[in-house]
């Protein structure tokens, strides 16, 4: 316990260490091995987070609060665009009998990164959350292998490590500050799962001829279900132009980077964004109360 309490910030550790300490020994006596790794998770990620300064206290950690659902909504509507567009390749490339393997394994990250992202939106926040990663991190890996991928450049880098950026945001929220469970118990969660499932093939089944390339529709329709699904009280911390910038961001770069959008479609929602952020300003530049 000594070596993770040296992690923690000097002030931190002289003035809370030993209830830390207490804690984590109340918390794994006579525990098996799997509960004390968890426990030891705990700690390194609130001492990670007080060294960086998103502890719940500070500013830094309210804004990874503020913005983690929508970090998740956007690696939910990502993964289901992805699932719907390989999908479609998928029957190609099966026939073809060349990369389907590649092609599988690509849609099972998929999957694994849609169904994590629902879970952690869910209420199940640290198992859905690591899952979303998993996933968004197998797709980046599995995708250059795919003998249609581009060749490499800065543009492709980009599109493989931003997703897993987003996806890793979420980590960067503190425990006590996470967003609240939309449902309770198994059955809730599964439900859910289930609802985002059969969202996948609705929008698939009924845009046979790809047409949800260039409408809004094989990303818009699951973007709109999973920011329902954050829910109004995601939104109402979005209440300063930092953390609208930060929600905002990853339902720009996203699409932009996956074809989705082209340029003068970004420039547009930056242009939109900036007239909300400046509102957004002036709004608490009159003095009006906001929630933190």
């Amino acid at each position: 316990m000594n070596r993770l309490l040296r992690l923690y910030p000097a002030g931190f550790r002289q003035d809370f260490g030993e209830e830390i300490a207490e804690a984590y020994r109340e918390a794994t006596q006579g525990m098996g091995r799997r509960v004390r790794l968890r426990e030891a998770a705990d700690v390194v990620g609130h001492a990670t987070r007080l060294r960086l300064g998103f502890g719940s206290a500070g500013p830094g950690g309210r804004f990874f609060a503020a913005v983690a659902p929508f970090a998740l909504a956007a690696t939910a509507a990502y993964a289901a665009f992805d699932l719907v567009e390989t999908a479609a390749n998928w029957y190609a490339m099966g026939a073809a009998g060349h990369g389907a393997p590649l092609v599988t394994a690509l849609n099972a990250c998929h999957l694994l990164a849609l169904v994590g992202a629902v879970v952690a939106l869910a209420g199940r926040y640290p198992a859905g959350v690591l899952c979303a990663l998993a996933g968004a991190a197998g797709g980046s890996l599995a995708d250059p292998l795919l003998p249609t991928s581009a060749a490499p450049g800065w543009n492709v880098v980009a599109l493989l490590a931003v997703p897993v950026l987003v996806a890793a945001l979420p980590l960067c929220c503190p425990p006590d500050l996470r967003p609240a469970g939309r449902v309770r118990g198994v059955p809730g969660t599964f439900a859910l799962v289930v609802w985002a499932l059969l969202l996948v093939v609705v929008v698939t089944v009924t845009d046979p001829l790809g047409a949800g390339r260039l409408l809004p529709w094989w990303f818009g329709a699951p973007a709109v279900a999973a920011l329902g699904l954050a829910g109004r009280s995601a939104f109402v911390r979005v209440h300063t132009p930092a953390r609208l910038l930060g929600a905002a961001a990853p339902f720009i770069a996203l699409p932009y980077l996956s074809g989705w959008f082209q340029a003068q479609d970004a420039l547009v929602s930056l242009g939109a964004l900036a007239v909300v952020a400046v509102a957004l300003r002036l709004r608490r530049g009159t003095g009006t109360a906001a929630p933190a």
